[in-house]
């Protein structure tokens, strides 16, 4: 059989995020916090006590 001469395959590059990303607003951006601030204290909680 006899080989092609193939051209490499060529990957495209995709950023992970595109410039035109705004960060969030503010009032979002204090619900995220705020969000995070109450999920990280539960699971601290639910963590802290749990020794067996």
């Amino acid at each position: 059989m006899a080989t092609r001469n193939r051209p490499p395959q060529r990957q495209e590059v995709v950023p992970m995020s595109s410039p035109s990303a705004a960060p969030p607003a503010p009032n979002n951006l204090k619900r995220i916090v705020a969000a995070s601030l109450i999920g990280t204290t539960i699971e601290w909680y639910d963590n802290s006590f749990d020794q067996g």
